[in-house]
Formats: structure tokens, C-alpha cells, sequence
């Protein structure tokens, strides 16, 4: 190998770096994802003339590309390094996100709770009282009032107590990780995103339904069209699990009727 052609390979081979280098600076750039159909190109063409093919610009400009270049410019506007270099790439355009399409949820959820509380209530009361005279109605002689005093006065004595004291403490931990495939229900004026997403898992008595809400922004969807539940504002996460293991913790009816009503 001669070393012309060692360098001709050299050069090509660093070209083809440069061009791989700029795509992917360019495609890293830019978001993803849009709502706009302008960001996403679907309105170009629309009311503009047709474009001349390049083949013609070139033969009317007697094979000189870069008068080509120059001629299919539109009026007052310029020459930029996008329109003339041949190892420009141009940047890739964001996709369309519209009602109804797909959306990957990154299920990320943590959370931590803990409560203690202490109640101790005495309570007593004593109520001694003496009756040493009191007022008789006398019906044999016409209606009047007589006060008489016993001997043995009347002695009222009562006394009780009550004592309550209760003790509780909680402390959960709760995990959730997954992925689920949410929709797009709504797209909003500003350009966020609502999503919905259900999913049944059901395997021999054991079921699992969740569901989730959420309203994300277009930016935070990545290229793999991808988002994280902490991402998601409002985020309203339901998970209900039914079968034998739930009905072997579950409390019994009796108990639950005790703790509702709580005569102790």
C-alpha cells in the first residue's frame, strides 16, 4: 500500500468520524419529543412553492454546485455552513407526541412513614352530700307545705374512677418499582402531557390491578420514549392486590366492627 492511498483512507476515515461526531452532538441537542407539528415538521411545504431538484440548479449554474447552493437560496436570505459543507448533518427532528399515543412510565416510587403516639387520661370524681331537712306536701288538710328534719339526716355518698391508657406506633416502608405503558388522554394548551395507564395482573387466585395518572412535560420524555413516575405531576398511583395472601392478613369482620364502635 502506497502512502498516497494510506492517506487518502486516513482522511476518509477521519470524515466519516467527524460526520458521526456532528450527528450525534446535533441529535443530542434537541428534545426528543414535541406537541407542535412546526417543531416536528409536519407543516413544511405547506403554501410554498415547489422546490427546484438540485440536478437542474446544478445544470443551470454550468456544473458548479456551490452557485447552485447560492441560487436555490431564498431572497435576502444568506449562505450558512448548513447550506454549503458537505459533511453537514442536519438535526434530526423531534417526534409528534398526539392524543392517544404511547407513552413508557418508569414506576420509581419510595416511601417512608412512621408515627408514635402515647394517651394517658385519669379521671375521678367523689360527691358526699347530707340531707338534714326537706319540704313534705300534705294533702289531708288542704294543700300545704311542711319542713320537717329527720333525725338521721340522709347521707348521699358516691365516688368513681376511670383510667384510660393507650400506646400505638407506626412504621411503614413501602416500595414499588416496575414499568407500565401509559396514554395520552390530554394535551394540554401549554404542551404537557396527561397520561393514563391500567394494568391486570392475574396469576392462579393472586390479582394485582393498577392504575395511574399523571401529567408529564414533552421535555421529559427521553429519546427511548421513556418517563419516570417522579417526573409526573399529580401523580395518583393505585395499587389494590386480591388473593390468599391478602385474605391471611386480613382482619376478621368482628374485629373490625370492635375497632369502629370501641367500647374500651
Amino acid at each position: 500500500m502506497s502512502k498516497q492511498t494510506r492517506l487518502r483512507i486516513g482522511t476518509a476515515g477521519a470524515v466519516l468520524l467527524f460526520v458521526s461526531m456532528t450527528a450525534w452532538g446535533q441529535e443530542a441537542s434537541g428534545p426528543a419529543y414535541t406537541t407542535s407539528p412546526q417543531a416536528a415538521g409536519e407543516t413544511e411545504g405547506l403554501g410554498q412553492p415547489a422546490q427546484v431538484p438540485i440536478g437542474a440548479l446544478v445544470e443551470r449554474a454550468g456544473g458548479s454546485l456551490l452557485r447552485a447552493e447560492m441560487a436555490g437560496q431564498p431572497q435576502g436570505g444568506g449562505l450558512s455552513p448548513s447550506s454549503v459543507s458537505y459533511y453537514n448533518v442536519p438535526e434530526p427532528k423531534p417526534q409528534l407526541l398526539k392524543k392517544h399515543d404511547l407513552v413508557t412510565i418508569i414506576i420509581r416510587e419510595n416511601s417512608q412513614f412512621a408515627s408514635q403516639g402515647t394517651t394517658d387520661l385519669k379521671h375521678s370524681n367523689d360527691l358526699d352530700a347530707i340531707i338534714d331537712a326537706y319540704v313534705t306536701l300534705n294533702w289531708q288538710k288542704g294543700l300545704n307545705l311542711a319542713s320537717h328534719a329527720p333525725t338521721n339526716p340522709i347521707e348521699m355518698k358516691t365516688s368513681g374512677q376511670r383510667d384510660f391508657k393507650g400506646d400505638a406506633q407506626v412504621d411503614r416502608t413501602d416500595t414499588y418499582s416496575g414499568q407500565i405503558t401509559a396514554e395520552v388522554i390530554d394535551v394540554k394548551p401549554n404542551g404537557t402531557l396527561v397520561l393514563q395507564a391500567t394494568e391486570d395482573i392475574k396469576t392462579d387466585e393472586e390479582q394485582q390491578h393498577v392504575t395511574l395518572l399523571g401529567t408529564c412535560r414533552v421535555q421529559d420524555i427521553t429519546a427511548d420514549n421513556s418517563v419516570l413516575s417522579t417526573q409526573l405531576f399529580d401523580l395518583s398511583l393505585n395499587k389494590q392486590h386480591k388473593g390468599a395472601v391478602k385474605d391471611t392478613t386480613r382482619r376478621g369482620f368482628f374485629t373490625r366492627l370492635l375497632d369502629v364502635i370501641n367500647p374500651f
